[in-house]
């Protein structure tokens, strides 16, 4: 694996300068201290999309890892059958730990990892982001095969929970602009870069039924009462 991330790391110097240090702050902490020092690094990293399609970045008010995180846990709670809760639970426990290593620094602020929207800063693909991202995970529960496991189970979509937590957590990005709306600090066309994205249309074809019924009947009634132009 070490010298994989290291081939990874000359390959990406210029576009991405600040992995070396970040895998090897990583490989600074004891292997089995590993996963609770990535749990705690997500506080320090910060959603990319609010700040290249929303004032909030600038603002200091992005949201980090560790806020979406929490924040995935209760929208599966309210809205996921029961019998899909404990494993999407699971998942959403893990499934972005791995960007404490995998991201951007940009102004100094780190950033999770946008290739198809971030291509001023930073370029990668998809595939590089795929990538990168696996290597950072290995690197981070190197000592716990099993979570290894239970994040490729969740990268695959392997289940029926895979499938409706990978959709949640596409989409959940539009309950925090609703709730930004309504606290009246932000006007509606402050996220209409998100609203534009996430018509009816793109949801039932991007997300599983699950989750685009819960888009369509849940939260689309609230934005349609907002004023969008």
């Amino acid at each position: 694996m070490k010298t994989e991330i290291d081939t990874l790391v000359q390959n990406f110097a210029t576009q991405l300068p600040n992995l070396e240090q970040a895998f090897q702050a990583c490989f600074d902490v004891p292997m089995t201290k590993r996963p609770e020092w990535a749990k705690q690094q997500r506080a320090h990293i910060f959603r990319d999309g609010w700040f290249v399609n929303t004032p909030l970045g600038t603002l200091g008010l992005a949201e980090s890892v560790q806020q979406h995180v929490q924040h995935l846990h209760g929208l599966i709670d309210e809205f996921l059958p029961d019998e899909l809760k404990a494993k999407a639970h699971a998942y959403n426990e893990c499934h972005d730990d791995q960007e404490v290593i995998a991201h951007a620094v940009i102004d100094g602020v780190r950033r999770d990892l946008n290739p198809l929207f971030n291509r001023l800063s930073y370029a990668i693909t998809e595939n590089d982001k795929d990538v990168i991202e696996r290597l950072a995970f290995e690197a981070i529960y190197q000592g716990f095969p099993e979570q290894i496991e239970l994040w490729a189970a969740y990268k695959d979509r392997v289940d029926d929970a895979a499938k409706a937590f990978a959709g949640l957590d596409k989409v959940s990005v539009m309950w925090r602009c609703v709730e930004h709306v309504k606290s009246g600090k932000f006007q509606p066309n402050d996220f209409k870069a998100y609203w534009d994205y996430w018509t009816l249309q793109r949801a039932e074809e991007k997300l599983p039924q699950v989750i685009s019924d819960i888009y369509k009947t849940k939260l689309y009634p609230e934005i349609q009462g907002m004023k969008i132009s």
